[in-house]
């Protein structure tokens, strides 16, 4: 029969659990952890790296592992780009685009194709500018889901946003159609629906605007069949604050009543 033999252990070796944590990845500063979150893909590893503690939290957040639209003299490189077409190839999924305050950017029918956030740098949305010339269809296209905080988006005979498929956060920000004898035909915000999202009936796909300004065109939004406004509140002055979202019906039920109840018909 055999015979447990338990071996006596030095103090000296043993090592407690706090300390031998200590060891570990979490003992490293954190400009060496900000080196390798960086080379994480944002969405899902930096995202997943973000929810193990406070600390980790902050770092995948970092603005130094942002890209960057700047006007610059010299050569822009990565991070920086001198245009926001060139920040939008460049991203990754999930990547964080911030936008310079002062002169305006230039952008003509942007194709936003993978989950991005843009970012105003400026103390408020009408510091940093995309302006869109005339005879685009639109400044920003988008196919896919995004976050516009504090931008201001300016367009001449066309829309300042053109939603296709995702969801799309629009808050804090200016949209404006420039003034102009034919503003009849341009449109702040298209909502369309692509025709193989409206077979599947995906209601993943919405548009939600909070504490956002617009003007001008012929309506604030514009919606395609198989859409509908909902929760609908609006501010009016010289200049029209809305909170709104833009959804797929429901098949076969009624739609949702709006929350303010009668903006609804002014906006769409």
């Amino acid at each position: 029969m055999e015979r447990c033999v338990r071996r006596r252990v030095s103090p000296e070796l043993t090592v407690p659990w706090a300390e031998a944590g200590r060891s570990s990845i979490d003992s490293l500063d954190d400009s060496c952890l900000l080196r390798i979150f960086a080379r994480l893909t944002p969405m899902p590893d930096r995202f997943n790296a973000g929810r193990v503690c406070r600390r980790w939290q902050a770092l995948a957040n970092d603005q130094r592992m942002w890209l960057s639209v700047e006007h610059c003299s010299s050569v822009p490189s990565y991070p920086v780009f001198g245009t926001l077409e060139a920040a939008v190839a460049a991203a990754r999924p999930g990547d964080t685009i911030i936008i310079s305050a002062g002169q305006p950017h230039d952008v003509s029918n942007v194709r936003i194709e993978k989950p991005l956030r843009l970012i105003g740098n400026g103390k408020s949305a009408d510091r940093s500018v995309l302006s869109s010339p005339r005879g685009c269809d639109s400044a920003l296209e988008f196919h896919a889901n995004a976050h516009l905080v504090n931008l201001s988006i300016k367009s001449e005979l066309g829309s300042c946003i053109l939603h296709k498929k995702g969801r799309l956060i629009i808050e804090a920000c200016a949209l404006e159609c420039i003034e102009h004898p034919l503003e009849h035909l341009s449109c702040p915000i298209v909502t369309v629906r692509e025709e193989s999202i409206r077979r599947l009936g995906s209601r993943k796909d919405a548009i939600v605007v909070v504490e956002t300004r617009i003007e001008g065109g012929e309506k604030a939004v514009k919606t395609s069949e198989g859409l509908m406004l909902q929760h609908v509140r609006a501010i009016w002055g010289s200049a029209s604050v809305f909170w709104f979202s833009v959804v797929a019906k429901c098949v076969g039920g009624n739609p949702p009543a709006s929350a303010a109840g009668g903006p609804t018909e002014c906006l769409a």
